[in-house]
């Protein structure tokens, strides 16, 4: 009986063990300023002019003109496509855009939105800066409408 016993907590307690390291996960290596040695010299520091940060709606307007383009371009949008892609695309879009190009774009939305994925600036979703109101529009909208394609209805 006292064997019995044992070989049963001991196989209890090798498969406790088993399981708890196959839990364990492999974590990738650390890699830039965490991966560094704690002797190793700190890295440079920017200057906060040099600093290349980008620059979206929520840093030239303000939150009320950016909710109130927002929820515009989304009930326009809602007349064309399901509620989930016209979140997912309204989303992009008011970050990506000011709010006078959201509320451009919600006015002529019927004439994009249903061919989107056509849109010759869908892959270059990064150039906006020299762009016109409508190039940026057509780009930015194109972007989201392919990333959030599977929205569609």
């Amino acid at each position: 009986m006292k064997k019995l016993l044992a070989s049963v907590v001991l196989a209890l307690s090798v498969s406790a063990g088993a399981i708890a390291y196959a839990q364990i996960k492999e974590e990738p290596m650390m890699e830039g300023v965490r991966g560094q040695p704690m002797d190793a010299p700190p890295p440079p520091v920017v200057a906060p002019e040099a600093e290349t940060t980008a620059v979206d709606a929520r840093s030239l307007a303000s939150d009320e003109a950016i909710g109130a383009a927002r929820r515009y371009y989304r009930a326009q949008c809602n007349q064309y496509e399901s509620a989930g892609f016209c979140d997912c695309v309204t989303a992009g879009v008011a970050q990506a855009l000011m709010p006078e190009e959201v509320r451009i774009a919600g006015r002529t939305i019927g004439e994009r939105i249903i061919a989107e994925g056509d849109a010759p600036y869908a892959a270059q979703s990064d150039a906006t800066a020299a762009m016109s109101s409508a190039e940026r529009i057509e780009q930015v909208e194109g972007h989201y409408a392919d990333a959030c394609a599977s929205y569609r209805s």
